[in-house]
């Protein structure tokens, strides 16, 4: 009994270990074009409700502190916002621009929302 107990721990670890490997020599990405003309409403609002989140709560931790510049301007600006207008900017930006699907659904959200970031310039 008690080699079966060990030999499941150390068949548990090893599952763990090997899975802790696989993650991290996975690489991030960034949402861009590609993924957001596939996306549901529902999903398109969870993604801009996150980005919102996690602005605020960059900006809360911050305390006194000075909070990320794109944060705070990303928090303030977007207050004059609701969800459905910054979905329908991306939205029409997309259609609009279908070359540049590799770009960030975020650097989208920044340049067409804000004024953070300015458009970049049509190059002729």
């Amino acid at each position: 009994m008690k080699f079966r107990g060990r030999a499941w721990v150390l068949m548990l670890v090893m599952l763990l270990a090997l899975s802790t490997v696989a993650l991290a020599t996975e690489k991030g990405f960034l949402w861009d074009g590609t993924q957001w003309k596939d996306m549901t409403a529902d999903i398109k609002v969870a993604y801009v409700k996150g980005i919102g989140n996690m602005a605020d709560f960059e900006n809360a931790a911050s305390g006194s502190g000075q909070a990320a510049c794109i944060s705070k301007g990303f928090v303030a600006e977007l207050k004059t916002k609701t969800i459905t207008q910054v979905i329908a900017e991306v939205d029409k930006f997309y259609k609009e621009n279908p070359t540049k699907l590799n770009l960030p659904v975020v650097a989208v959200i920044l340049q067409r929302c804000t004024k953070l970031c300015a458009p970049t310039a049509e190059k002729k």
